[in-house]
């Protein structure tokens, strides 16, 4: 699958408000001592199961998406741990509930790009409700981020961990090349999706990083528990 037209928006956390919404047998991951929440929109291309052809999946091969995310390990191995994913298709909600064990929600998404402006919106149909506003442009590019950076560790994930209904914690693996970003300007957001996930932020992203696309594989989920 192929994706673009990505934000990372992120705000620092304490690490206590963020304990009681994960598993206990993962570890929160830490940024010289801080936790750090994301939103990230951004739309999927090419999304397909192998070996079957590309495109072969109506309605699943191309979406929008927005994820709330932070960061989380597991006997030391890195990973992303999903509070929420909106996405524009219901089989992939439908999909990724029954074979990932991630908190999918059927929205209406819509993005438009002019030049390196993209604007982007998200309204939530599922439970609980939540909407999206968010402008932007992207600029520069950035230098490649180097591992112990706040950039590596933010973007630099190459596992996600979800959890069934039972408690059962699973991982599962990612591949793609090392992110090229450009800088981003934020010229619009009024989001309420960081706080439908049970997270509460204040102020604008300190943080902000731009992708326009990258390819990747996604492996089924292992259980780590």
């Amino acid at each position: 699958m192929q994706w673009l037209h990505l934000l990372f928006a992120h705000w620092p956390i304490n690490v206590e408000q963020l304990r009681p919404l994960i598993p206990s047998a993962l570890e929160i991951d830490v940024h010289d001592g801080t936790a750090w929440i994301g939103l990230v929109p951004f739309t999927m291309r090419d999304v397909n199961l192998a070996p079957l052809p590309v495109g072969s999946w109506r309605g699943f091969s191309a979406f929008h998406e927005c994820n709330v995310r932070t960061y989380v390990t597991y006997h030391d191995e890195p990973g992303v741990w999903f509070f929420s994913l909106d996405a524009a298709s219901r089989l992939a909600v439908w999909g990724a509930r029954r074979f990932f064990h991630l908190p999918y929600f059927n929205s209406r998404i819509a993005l438009n790009c002019n030049g390196d402006r993209v604007d982007y919106s998200v309204d939530r149909i599922d439970k609980p409700p939540g909407r999206l506003r968010c402008a932007w442009t992207a600029s520069q590019p950035m230098q490649p981020s180097r591992k112990g950076d706040l950039t590596y560790f933010l973007t630099e994930r190459y596992v996600l961990y979800s959890a069934d209904t039972m408690g059962r914690v699973f991982r599962g693996p990612i591949w793609h090349k090392r992110w090229s970003l450009r800088e981003a300007e934020l010229i619009d957001l009024n989001d309420s999706l960081v706080e439908a996930a049970g997270v509460q932020v204040t102020g604008p992203p300190a943080t902000l990083h731009h992708a326009d696309f990258i390819d990747t594989r996604a492996w089924p989920l292992i259980p780590v528990n």
